[in-house]
């Protein structure tokens, strides 16, 4: 697209529109407001056999350098945890207390909407 606008041999035009502007602005309080109201009803899914579940734990692959691996393997080596899973939960859980109590929020509202993903996504 940058190329249409600056490639002088270019015989197309593409005429500049002005930049979209938003109808309103969304805070932190409007988006935790949403995610209260839609936890209670649209978190809950129907399973086929009638339970409703609201997360679901499955597992995955995670491809990651073999420094990252020694890393976790050092960390389990040296007795700070029993399994590089739960090596891995103790670097989240440090990483999430670094930051701010708005950078959490954030976060914790990103996991949500991935988790819920998880689950919709599980159940079809």
């Amino acid at each position: 697209m940058t190329e249409l606008l600056h490639n002088p041999n270019s015989r197309k035009n593409i005429p500049r529109k002005r930049s979209p502007k938003p109808e309103r602005q969304v805070s932190l309080e409007s988006l935790d407001d949403l995610t209260s109201n839609n936890k209670a009803s649209d978190n809950k899914i129907k399973k086929q056999n009638g339970k409703t579940v609201d997360q679901v734990t499955f597992d995955t692959t995670l491809r990651m350098n073999n420094h990252l691996k020694n890393f976790l393997k050092a960390m389990v080596i040296l007795g700070s945890s029993p399994t590089q899973q739960e090596a891995l939960q103790h670097l989240q859980r440090s990483y999430f207390e670094t930051l701010s109590e708005s950078e959490q929020k954030t976060m914790q509202i990103q996991i949500d909407t991935l988790e819920h993903t998880d689950v919709l996504n599980k159940n079809n």
